[in-house]
């Protein structure tokens, strides 16, 4: 798992209503958190075309806690349902054969 700094324009960042998974060093949210936050990176695999499972989930966000973050907004590989998911996927440089985690500070 590799920790990737973003260096991208501060923006508003999507909001939502997603739910946390597991008990993990961080909560890692499966859509986009309720409250605002701002992107600090990403983490991946080396071998980012592969689906997470739960051990991958909680590596993902201890490596995100030892980067800063607050939690982990996994963005699962393949199509994105929404025009909103597939700009952000874009905006991070997570191609859509990847699997990632945001990794992401409340403000």
């Amino acid at each position: 798992m590799a920790f990737s700094k973003y260096d991208g324009e501060a923006r508003s960042w999507p909001t939502g209503n997603a739910f946390t998974d597991g008990d993990f060093d961080v909560p890692v949210y499966r859509g986009w958190p309720e409250k605002p936050y701002d992107v600090i990176g990403t983490v991946k695999f080396n071998n980012p075309g592969i689906d997470w499972n739960r051990g991958d989930l909680k590596l993902a966000a201890r490596t995100a806690k030892q980067a800063g973050g607050d939690a982990v907004i996994l963005v699962p590989r393949g199509a994105d349902p929404s025009p909103t998911a597939s700009s952000t996927r874009q905006q991070l440089g997570i191609p859509p054969g990847e699997t990632a985690g945001v990794v992401i500070r409340w403000r």
